[in-house]
């Protein structure tokens, strides 16, 4: 049996090692429109996978029909994940996350 885009969906989110409830809310879903979507008892619109492509780089082709690779780009699924986990973030922990990865570099530069 051929895996339909719901299921695509769940496995997305799977790859990506996101909950239901960080899936959501990157996409701007609630987390029971979500839980519909990879049950199957709702179907995917167009506009959810708009959303799902932008918010992840996925190759919609992929997304509708299962054929190509997963993402647009040879992207790694962490980079991929924290991209969309940062931009849920409110501004001001963006920043928080800018200047501690900062100086983790900083750190790492000592420690060569």
């Amino acid at each position: 049996m051929e895996e339909t885009v719901n299921q695509r969906i769940k496995r997305l989110r799977k790859e990506l090692k996101l909950t239901q409830n960080e899936f959501a809310a990157i996409i701007a879903i609630s987390a029971g429109q979500l839980a519909c979507i990879e049950t199957e008892k709702r179907i995917v619109n167009d506009r959810t996978i708009k959303l799902v492509c932008d918010s992840f780089t996925v190759n919609e082709i992929w997304l509708r029909t299962g054929k190509g690779e997963m993402f647009t780009a040879d992207r790694d699924t962490r980079y991929t994940r924290l991209i969309a986990l940062y931009d849920t973030l409110k501004p001001k922990y963006q920043d928080y996350i800018l200047n501690a990865i900062s100086s983790f570099l900083k750190i790492q530069e000592e420690e060569a």
